[in-house]
């Protein structure tokens, strides 16, 4: 992180692009620098494509945000706190994605699955493949994912659209999923 003040704010800098391009999530690390902001500071995270669940996420918590694209495949998202808002909902979901009935409900949708494999897809490709999946699934059918992680930017859309997610952890970068209506 870096401090740059050439735009007339306290500016934080955090150029998330190498970690995704090492195959890594960056939301803990957003997230720190989140907490770590003061009142009078904004955090300017630099990606090559705009975190639209990072930005519906923190405008619920009471940040004020903008972008900027300064050259083509750049894109600063600029983080400014002006309200605290807890966004307790989608905390509450991110609680309930526990595996406890995973194999049933893989038992349960058997013959009325479909699979997909997003681990080596750059984000945010896994979340809008998903998405795209879930537009063209049949009523009483089930997606099955194969993911590298917990999709968290993920969770409160699937909820605003009524989905259910289950998942079970195979390794350290893999996991399976099986979204699903109730």
């Amino acid at each position: 992180m870096t401090k740059d003040s050439n735009i007339g704010l306290n500016v934080i800098s955090l150029d998330v692009r190498s970690t995704i391009e090492g195959g890594n999530d960056p939301f803990k690390e957003i997230m720190v620098a989140i907490k770590k902001l003061n009142s009078n500071e904004t955090l300017k995270i630099i990606n090559s494509f705009e975190p639209i669940p990072l930005i519906n996420k923190l405008k619920k918590q009471g940040f004020t945000i903008w972008t900027e694209r300064p050259e083509i495949g750049v894109v600063h998202t600029f983080f400014k706190k002006e309200n605290e808002v807890v966004d307790k909902k989608s905390e509450d979901f991110e609680e309930v994605t526990l595996s406890e009935d995973f194999d049933e409900k893989l038992q349960f949708f058997e013959g009325k699955l479909k699979i997909i494999d997003v681990r080596q897809l750059e984000m945010p490709e896994p979340m809008t493949t998903i998405l795209q999946e879930l537009e063209l699934l049949p009523k009483g059918n089930a997606l099955f994912v194969e993911h590298k992680k917990v999709p968290h930017f993920l969770l409160p859309e699937l909820k605003a659209r009524n989905f259910e997610i289950l998942y079970k952890k195979l390794s350290e970068n893999h996991l399976q999923l099986i979204i699903y209506k109730n």
